[in-house]
């Protein structure tokens, strides 16, 4: 957990360098990019098996703790069912019009079908999303969504299980945005 915090407090100082030495230099800065860390975002702050706050179980869901199931660090999330839709997700702040990318590691049992990561709104319909099948390896999801409205929006990952036992693990969920000087 320390070399990933430390990695990416270097890339937000790294981040600020350049925009602080592009504004000093006048030279036209591009849009820089920060990251916006969910809160948790490799689930290393739960405390038990259960799904607890920043984030929201939907369905049958908890957190694998120490069991080596993860992509990096001790722990991770997982949804498992026979049936239903079985996910987690957290809500977070996007800006109108600006570019929000969202990254998700999952792995899953060979069975899912209808796996879904992406962004939803307040009312909790997707509005950006990627559907994915059978991943036997952590793969690593990428989704971009420019809102057109400010606002609290949802990062989401699950699964539609379709009459079997299915599962999916969840690691690294990390979300992308735009810096301001």
């Amino acid at each position: 957990m320390t070399m990933r915090v430390s990695v990416w407090k270097a890339i937000a100082f790294i981040t600020a360098v350049v925009v602080a030495a592009t504004t000093l230099t006048g030279v036209k800065a591009a849009h820089a990019i920060c990251l916006a860390l969910p809160r948790d975002s490799g689930f290393e702050q739960q405390r038990s098996g259960s799904v607890r706050s920043p984030w929201i179980g939907e369905g049958r869901v908890g957190i694998d703790r120490g069991k080596g199931y993860s992509l990096s660090g001790s722990n991770n999330a997982w949804a498992r069912n026979v049936s239903g839709w079985n996910a987690i997700r957290q809500s977070v702040y996007l800006y109108k019009g600006e570019l929000h990318t969202l990254t998700v590691a999952i792995r899953s049992s060979g069975n899912v079908r209808d796996g879904y990561t992406g962004f939803r709104n307040e009312a909790q319909r997707p509005v950006a999303e990627v559907k994915f099948g059978p991943l036997t390896r952590y793969r690593t999801l990428r989704v971009q969504f420019r809102p057109a409205v400010t606002g609290r929006y949802n990062l989401f990952a699950g699964f539609w299980a379709l009459g079997q036992d299915a599962w999916i693990q969840i690691d690294e969920v990390h979300l992308e945005r735009p810096c301001w000087d």
